[in-house]
């Protein structure tokens, strides 16, 4: 999902028809783009990806395990940002539901500048937990990357008789020449070595 747009889709969740006509309201007021709210039940996954909202409302007074594994199933195949609201105030509940990909948890009375605020609040947060965990896979990334460009090196200074600034070299030189990526040429030239080895 990308970012919320400058007037973003909302999609309700509920099984409680006061509540969602409540938020309805609430979101229509503050100019939202609402969506028809949906019921907590089977298949609501494929529904959610036909609507597909910028932001999703969940209200469950007490949600049990089952239905925070759901709402993880669902933030793993469309995470956006999450509200849940609910009359569960036990820490140990909003800790899982914070687990389970829930952006921003709610107790207590709705009223339109408090949803407003949990909403802002929880794309916010949403936002800013995907860019850190981007950050890391992207840190990740390059490590994992250094080390297959280290081999490579190793592997080139033995086979060429060079050091590995040398090697280093070999491996920019036909990174360029074959319009490939650094660490993209190293994994070419390890996997090269390994196939070469293996028919030995």
């Amino acid at each position: 999902m990308g970012a919320v747009t400058s007037t973003p889709s909302v999609l309700i969740i509920d099984n409680n028809p006061a509540r969602a006509t409540s938020l309805v309201r609430i979101l229509e007021a503050n100019r939202y783009n609402v969506a028809v709210p949906l019921r907590l039940q089977e298949g609501l996954a494929d529904q959610v990806s036909r609507v597909k909202p910028d932001i999703i409302l969940i209200g469950v007074d007490f949600p049990g395990h089952a239905i925070l594994d759901w709402v993880a199933a669902l933030h793993a195949d469309y995470p956006c940002p999450t509200v849940m609201f609910s009359r569960d105030e036990r820490p140990e509940t909003i800790q899982a539901a914070t687990r389970a990909g829930v952006s921003a948890y709610a107790v207590g009375k709705l009223t339109g500048a408090r949803v407003k605020t949990i909403i802002e609040a929880a794309v916010a947060r949403f936002y800013e937990r995907r860019a850190l965990q981007q950050e890391l896979e992207k840190t990740k990334t390059n490590l994992a990357e250094r080390k297959i460009i280290e081999r490579a090196k190793e592997l080139v200074a033995q086979q060429r008789g060079c050091n590995e600034a040398q090697a280093y070299q070999i491996l920019r030189k036909m990174a360029m020449n074959r319009r490939k990526r650094l660490a993209e040429i190293s994994q070419d030239v390890l996997s090269a070595a390994e196939v070469l080895t293996n028919k030995l």
